[in-house]
């Protein structure tokens, strides 16, 4: 008898964007394109994170800047080169900084600048600003944590990225710039859900979080029955599962184990489902999480890990047994 296993990694796809950031940035073509392979979010919440005591260093051409987070004691101490080899930018660039302040009232002329949440690089031309980046706290944070930009950044970073699991859901028909746009759901939590902290935006505090797979990994094992044609059939990739059943058997699988408070649907008898996994009859399917934040919920939390295999696990075995393995 043949056994059949799918062992999915789940990443995040792009830095997690507040409300603010989504409302700012949904048509913004670059997110669209890297969010072209998610089809699965979580709306969560955390406190406010800023840059802090921001400092040009001209002599080295470089940023030195902390992370701070409301209720949190933990700072991270950065410094970061303001050229870039990932957007192309070179020594002979000058390089403008643009700072995005939460609170646009309160002048700012002089360094350490203070309460910013993002700021933006360009090239100036003699034709005008080049745009190459911009960097919230939490987008530095996961282009550093999986190498793409030269930082220096010291400090407990993981407790930074803890969030709140309000909501699960799925965008598998359209992308989820669009598909969170007018979204209900999304609506109630930025009006019913209060600030984490005092004199704070829900809009700053309630974030996206988009994930994609960052690998599939299929493995069917053969009998001493099997035939020449379902092996044949097999290494062709043929019985590999349907990637948007693999989105919607993750939400089913996350939505099941987290049961976040504004999903209507908890998906209580899963892995039974119609447009899930179930009708495949895998042996063992998981769900891993490969970057190191952590999800709270009211039950406890799961927590994601930066090493080649990953953190906490959801794991369904024989289509009955269900579990998160720690």
């Amino acid at each position: 008898m043949n056994r059949k296993s799918l062992f999915n990694q789940l990443e995040l796809a792009y830095a997690p964007l507040t409300a603010y950031e989504f409302a700012v940035n949904r048509d913004d073509k670059m997110i669209e394109r890297a969010l072209k392979n998610a089809s699965l979010y979580i709306i969560g919440q955390r406190p406010v994170i800023t840059f802090e005591k921001v400092i040009p260093d001209y002599d080295q051409y470089q940023l030195h800047f902390e992370i701070h987070q409301k209720n949190n004691e933990n700072i991270l101490s950065c410094k970061l080169p303001l050229i870039q080899p990932i957007v192309g930018s070179n020594v002979d660039d000058t390089i403008y900084v643009a700072f995005n302040y939460l609170n646009k009232t309160l002048r700012q002329n002089t360094p350490p600048f203070n309460n910013i949440h993002g700021f933006s690089l360009s090239n100036h031309t003699e034709i005008g600003n080049d745009f190459l980046i911009w960097f919230s706290p939490e987008k530095l944070l996961q282009n550093w944590w999986k190498g793409h930009i030269n930082c220096e950044i010291k400090g407990d970073f993981k407790s930074f990225l803890k969030y709140k699991v309000h909501y699960v859901g799925k965008a598998t028909k359209q992308g989820i710039l669009k598909r969170l746009t007018g979204h209900s759901t999304f609506q109630d939590i930025l009006s019913l859900e209060s600030p984490v902290t005092k004199k704070q935006l829900p809009a700053n505090e309630i974030v996206i979080l988009p994930f994609g797979f960052q690998d599939n990994l299929f493995i069917e094992e053969f009998g001493l029955k099997s035939t020449k044609k379902g092996m044949v059939a097999a290494m062709q990739g043929e019985n590999f599962p349907d990637q948007e059943k693999i989105f919607l058997d993750a939400e089913k699988a996350l939505i099941k184990a987290i049961q976040p408070t504004y999903n209507k649907e908890m998906f209580n008898s899963y892995p039974e489902s119609k447009d899930g996994l179930y009708n495949e009859k895998l042996n063992v399917i998981s769900y891993t999480f490969m970057d190191p934040i952590s999800l709270n919920y009211a039950k406890g939390e799961i927590n994601g890990g930066l090493t080649p295999i990953g953190g906490d696990t959801i794991l369904i075995i024989e289509n009955i047994e269900f579990k998160l393995v720690k």
